[in-house]
């Protein structure tokens, strides 16, 4: 075999390397040292000279390179090779004297034998076998096993031997600064998969790592070498094609590896998190990161969301999205909610680069029933307890309501810890709702109750006579919260008009801002392949949610049901809804069968995708005239419909605030005349259908 010895400025170093070379029990007949000198000139050709006289059985042969570089100097030892397997030694280090008798009897067909290493430092009397590369393999001394289990035996280029024509299917990459050693045992495990068989300790086979006392490790934390580096390697790894299901799975703990370098630095500069998310962005490495373990035990901050991912819900997809736009990593309780709730697990990639701990309380889902609501707060507020035991007390905690359960334990946190900043959230009105009818929900006069009453009344306000819930999760957000968050002005308007004491709105308009649901960035719109087809040379029109034809948007079936026929062959209304059986069924009485295509709810990225390729996106208001002076509320899907990129077709209330976004078509709520025209305006500017006269 060949035993490739790269040196940089190795003249004090070699004697110690060498020399452990030539006390080999193996035959010097069976090996040769190729020792590939880089960089500078020293004293290192002396030194080799003196070993050769020193020991003169064995042979050593010398390649020369100026160009230092240890991957360089590992590439030109494997072009020299002259075995039929190599191995490697670092210059720095050792090997025992049956160290490599003991790899080649450990080696076979497919088998790569993995030494252990012992650390070897001037002020320890024994080398150590505590180290991330040995406290795993130990456990499997002599046993053949995959590499993919035991990813770390490939996190060193030395302590194994492999042939020669296999160790040249892959190349030290020499524009990496470090972690060069892992893309090339990946690339080679690539080229030929392999299996491993760890060094039995008792073979007097094992490598003695040279270490620097007291030292972490060889390079300092800096943000360059602990981020920076680690990133140039995954980038190197994410490249790859990694077909086979084993080199997935290789990849993705190599990967894992290179995070979790990151995160210790992380752990010791938190305040750098947000600049290594923008580094994974901007390398396009997203999807690359195993997030959790990024952001593990990083969370000082706290989200209490009852309704939180992987449910399909919009109160859970519009907390992703402000945790996400929020950019600080938090921990979440949310709720398990109940089994008719769709699931979305590829939503989860929304609030991912911001999510450390997730728990999700097993209570029965309610919305103004104080026994689960009681259950959900005990059980939430254990489970935060139990999190600030293991790391610390949080500095903040964002809840957001609708679901109510979320600004209950919010509240009691609060009160429990005042300088904890509480950031509460209100999606809608809580004590009426859409239709103006006040909601109900009475709590019991029981300890719970009392503490919340009683931390109303330390800071002046009455806790409902009624003890009505609704009305209890609105006081406690403006009586206690620091941060009052409205999704639209007409929403706080209307809340705060019904709101009798004067101090309290005042503390809520000095505390409060407003925030429509935000938008995701363009890319999140292109995540799914799209396959649902469209047809061409028509006008394809998108709706998404509940659709009845014969309330809701009458309007809008009454507008294709006016249009000529000619005009109506060139429509397609695509609903997406929850019942598309029904909805067919009774789009057909009206003659509709062949406009309006009815879908069944697909997942938010097929949505998103969806979006992009439709010609216009239908969105309507809820009409509350009779119920509200302004209309409170701003349909959640315009965010998502203002990322798409389409024309955007608003039915809205007089003075709403749909009314003043930048939508391309508009027409009132009700006004079937008005709705043909705009359709009629569509199908003209797609040069579809002339405007009618």
């Amino acid at each position: 075999m060949s035993v490739i010895v790269p040196s940089y400025l190795g003249a004090k170093l070699l004697p110690t390397s060498l020399g452990s070379l030539a006390r080999q029990t193996l035959d010097p007949r069976q090996f040769e040292v190729v020792v590939v000198l880089n960089g500078p000139e020293d004293e290192s050709r002396t030194v080799i000279d003196d070993v050769r006289t020193e020991f003169p059985a064995l042979r050593v042969r010398v390649v020369e390179s100026t160009t230092s570089g240890a991957g360089n100097a590992r590439n030109l030892g494997l072009d020299a090779a002259a075995g039929r397997a190599v191995t490697f030694v670092d210059a720095d280090d050792e090997v025992t004297p049956g160290y490599l008798k003991a790899l080649l009897g450990h080696a076979g067909l497919g088998i790569v034998p993995v030494a252990t290493v012992a650390d070897v430092t001037h002020d320890r009397a024994a080398p150590s076998f505590d180290n991330y590369l040995s406290n795993r393999l130990v456990t499997h001394a002599g046993d053949v096993t995959d590499p993919t289990s035991l990813p770390s035996s490939l996190g060193f280029v030395a302590g194994k031997i492999i042939p020669t024509a296999v160790a040249r299917a892959g190349r030290f990459d020499t524009s990496l600064r470090s972690g060069e050693d892992v893309l090339y045992w990946f690339d080679v495990f690539e080229a030929a998969p392999f299996r491993i068989r760890p060094v039995a300790l008792d073979s007097d086979g094992v490598y003695l790592r040279h270490v620097v006392a007291n030292s972490v490790s060889r390079q300092a934390h800096s943000y360059d070498f602990s981020v920076t580096q680690r990133l140039d390697v995954i980038e190197r790894l994410w490249s790859r094609d990694a077909q086979d299901p084993r080199s997935r799975k290789l990849r993705s703990s190599f990967i894992a590896g290179q995070i979790s370098l990151v995160n210790a630095h992380l752990r010791l500069e938190p305040d750098d998190h947000a600049r290594v998310v923008a580094d994974i962005r901007a390398r396009g490495l997203e999807d690359a990161i195993p997030w959790r373990r990024l952001n593990a035990g990083l969370a000082r901050d706290l989200g209490i969301l009852y309704s939180f991912l992987p449910y399909a819900d919009t109160s859970a997809l519009v907390a992703a999205r402000r945790i996400r736009d929020r950019g600080v990593v938090v921990d979440v309780v949310s709720n398990k909610m109940g089994a008719d709730k769709p699931i979305d697990w590829a939503a989860g990639v929304i609030a991912r680069e911001n999510l450390d701990q997730t728990f999700q309380i097993d209570s029965r889902t309610a919305a103004f029933e104080w026994g689960p609501l009681k259950a959900f707060t005990r059980k939430a507020l254990a489970k935060v307890a139990e999190w600030e035991d293991e790391k610390g007390l949080y500095r903040s905690v964002y809840s957001r309501t609708m679901w109510p359960g979320s600004n209950l334990v919010a509240a009691l946190l609060k009160l429990h810890r005042p300088e904890l900043r509480w950031i509460a959230e209100f999606s809608d009105p809580q004590l009426f709702n859409a239709y103006g009818q006040r909601r109900v929900g009475q709590a019991k006069d029981d300890a719970l109750w009392q503490q919340l009453a009683a931390g109303l009344a330390a800071v002046g306000i009455d806790a409902p006579a009624d003890r009505n819930i609704p009305h209890l999760v609105e006081l406690l957000a403006y009586a206690l919260a620091d941060e009052i968050v409205f999704t639209n002005e007409h929403q706080r308007t209307i809340m705060l008009g019904y709101l009798p004491e004067q101090q309290l709105v005042e503390r809520v308009l000095e505390r409060s801002q407003v925030s429509h649901h935000p938008t995701l960035p363009e890319h999140f719109y292109h995540r799914v392949d799209g396959e649902y087809e469209l047809g061409t040379g028509v006008l394809n029109i998108a709706y998404f949610g509940a659709f009845y034809a014969t309330r809701g948007l009458t309007e809008v079936v009454d507008a294709l049901k006016a249009l000529a026929p000619t005009e109506r062959a060139k429509v397609r209304l695509h609903v997406f809804t929850g019942d598309p059986t029904t909805l067919a069924k009774e789009l057909a009485t009206h003659g509709l069968a062949d406009t309006v295509v009815a879908k069944p709810y697909v997942s938010y990225f097929e949505f998103l995708e969806l979006t992009t390729r439709m010609d216009v996106l239908l969105v309507n208001d809820a009409r509350t005239r009779d119920h509200f002076d302004v209309n409170p509320f701003l349909p959640s899907k315009w965010s998502d419909y203002a990322g798409s990129g389409s024309d955007v077709w608003a039915v809205v209330e007089e003075g709403s605030i749909l009314s003043t976004m930048p939508t391309t078509y508009r027409s009132p709520l009700g006004d079937a005349g008005a709705a043909v025209g705009e359709v009629r305006r569509m199908l003209d500017d797609r040069g579809l259908e002339p405007v009618s006269q």
